[in-house]
């Protein structure tokens, strides 16, 4: 129902004033390589937005965004709420009744909600809003539609959270704060601490769309009980010019308890334009993850991306590619997926 709601409430944003519509969806046929993985290929669709956004007045303006994703499985409770894992890998509280238990199908979230007003001394953002901890080096890489930032994949950071922001540039620094729940888009906030982010960027922040350069930093921090707190720190950078786009973080979890946990990420990634074949380019990224820094265990990952992607028409991208992870722990066999990722913008 709630999913609806949000649906209608786009209809009727869009209805009542002149506004900015736009849809992207992302779509592909992966076939698992993996020893012992799935024999043949599928179709899926991984991801569908739909994203209205308008300006009534000089000092305001809103963005409305309601993002579907496949639910893979999901374990019903008695009590009529169901624990669902979505696309991400995220698990969220449904209404049972209100699935099939033999097709999960598609899932809606309501992910941007939000207004923004414009002041003399920077920019307040009301509401369920992007966060700021990899929103840049999410447009240095580029390619969202092949996978998530490697904050996102590891469970890092949301994507969005519902709170207040606030935005202000000096010269070429950009600065953002947001006091948020915490606890991301898909549930509701299930404690009483809160989630202070900032980010702290100096140079060209949309590199998938201009030339030029840009480095920063971001921090985070959530306390999770009343003697522990977890944070998160991450530096970035990046360039782009000639045809040529490229771009490094590190990232740094640590979740307070008894004995701390820290986890890290070691990432690169690239794009390059062929000047000899209009319309296509290659593309690559590898990222190291260590879930516990002080474990004497190996548990390293690394994955690697590589592949080609064409854009034939506009709003079409065509991108056959490899992804394979390797595991430093013996035990543990190679994942590889030969993949051809679509995207599609309106």
């Amino acid at each position: 129902m709630t999913r609806a709601l949000s649906l209608c409430l786009l209809l009727t944003a869009t209805a009542s004033q002149a506004a900015d519509v736009s849809s992207l969806i992302f779509y592909d046929y992966t076939h698992d390589a993996t020893e012992g993985g799935t024999a043949d290929g599928a179709f899926n669709m991984a991801r569908g937005y739909v994203t209205v956004t308008g300006a009534p007045s000089e000092n305001v303006s809103y963005k409305l965004q309601v993002d579907a994703g496949m639910l893979k499985s999901y374990t019903l409770k008695s009590t009529g709420l169901g624990d669902f894992v979505d696309t991400d890998g995220d698990t969220v509280g449904v209404n049972a009744y209100s699935l099939s238990g033999s097709d999960a199908g598609f899932f809606m979230y309501l992910k941007n909600a939000c207004i923004d007003l414009s002041t003399p001394y920077g920019k307040w953002t009301l509401g369920m809003q992007g966060m700021n901890m990899f929103n840049v080096q999410e447009a240095t890489f580029g390619n969202r539609f092949l996978e998530k930032p490697l904050m996102d994949t590891r469970g890092f950071s949301s994507s969005a959270d519902l709170g207040v922001g606030f935005g202000r540039e000096f010269g070429l620094v950009k600065t953002s704060v947001l006091y948020t729940n915490g606890t991301g888009y898909k549930k509701a906030e299930a404690d009483k601490y809160k989630k202070l982010s900032v980010q702290v960027a100096a140079g060209e922040t949309a590199l998938s769309k201009k030339d030029g350069w840009n480095a920063g930093v971001v921090y985070s921090m959530e306390p999770t009980s009343a003697d522990y707190t977890t944070s998160v720190m991450g530096l970035f950078g990046g360039w782009a010019g000639m045809g040529l786009r490229a771009g490094f973080e590190f990232d740094s979890k640590t979740v307070g308890a008894a004995t701390d946990v820290t986890s890290t990420i070691l990432g690169f990634y690239g794009d390059y334009k062929l000047n000899f074949a209009p319309g296509v380019a290659i593309f690559g990224s590898m990222d190291i993850y260590d879930p516990d820094t002080d474990a004497d265990a190996d548990n390293n990952e690394t994955t690697v991306l590589a592949g080609v992607k064409w854009a034939p028409y506009k709003g079409v991208v065509i991108a056959p590619n490899l992804r394979t992870t390797t595991f430093e722990a013996s035990d543990l066999k190679a994942k590889t997926l030969y993949r051809i990722n679509f995207e599609f913008k309106v």
